[in-house]
């Protein structure tokens, strides 16, 4: 397995592996937006992609999605793990370790502050991994949204 950044050329590939990240969350099936959003997030710099590469057939089995996130506070920037996908049938294989291990890599190398993240309070799995990479549930701050119709 081989943990690298997403390009331009992965565009097609890495769109399936979004789209099936969609439904998992409940989202009807959309290659073209998926395709689009992917590629108006790189093309504007707004994302950093990492993808979990099968060296032996080259399919792409995982990604993570990091977007970058100031502080006012700390004057500092971090990094909000947005997604994180493995596909089904090559889960427990430690393919989101090594996700989450190159996007902490990636923090570091670019002084960021941290990784922030949320998943849904019913994905246990999830959960136990986060608090596994030394992730800590955060109770310090209370997380509001305020929703555009």
């Amino acid at each position: 397995m081989k943990i690298r950044q997403a390009n331009h050329n992965d565009l097609s590939q890495l769109t399936e592996l979004f789209d099936l990240y969609r439904q998992f969350y409940g989202q009807e099936s959309n290659h073209h937006d998926a395709n689009e959003f992917l590629k108006n997030r790189m093309e504007h710099c707004q994302s950093i992609i990492f993808l979990a590469e099968d060296t032996k057939t080259g399919n792409f089995v995982g990604f993570t999605q990091l977007y970058p996130v100031f502080s006012s506070i700390s004057m500092q920037r971090s990094y909000i793990l947005n997604d994180l996908y493995v596909k089904t049938e090559n889960r427990k294989q430690g393919i989101a370790k090594q996700l989450i291990s190159e996007a902490k890599s990636f923090t570091k190398t670019f002084q960021g502050k941290g990784l922030e993240l949320s998943t849904s309070v019913h994905n246990q799995d999830a959960r136990s991994l986060y608090v596994k990479e030394g992730f800590i549930e955060e109770t310090e701050f209370l997380t509001y949204f305020w929703k555009s119709t």
